[in-house]
């Protein structure tokens, strides 16, 4: 996984460059979709960006809570 730039639904369907969520972020990826497919969904990196999608599929996604 050498290329953290994918799509990203939520910022127009532009190329963003994407990160492994941390901490509460990643909690909720965990409680989401579980400890074995957690590593599979990274974060947008763009600032005020809320999504997380899989790292394959920019499909299949969701949006952390306002506050992460």
């Amino acid at each position: 996984m050498s290329d953290p730039s994918k799509r990203c639904l939520n910022c127009q369907d532009s190329f963003q460059n994407f990160q492994r969520p941390q901490g509460d972020a990643l909690e909720f990826v965990v409680a989401r979709v579980g400890v074995a497919d957690s590593g599979k969904y990274w974060r947008c990196g763009r600032s005020g960006c809320r999504r997380v999608q899989n790292y394959f599929n920019y499909q299949d996604g969701f949006d952390l809570p306002p506050l992460l």
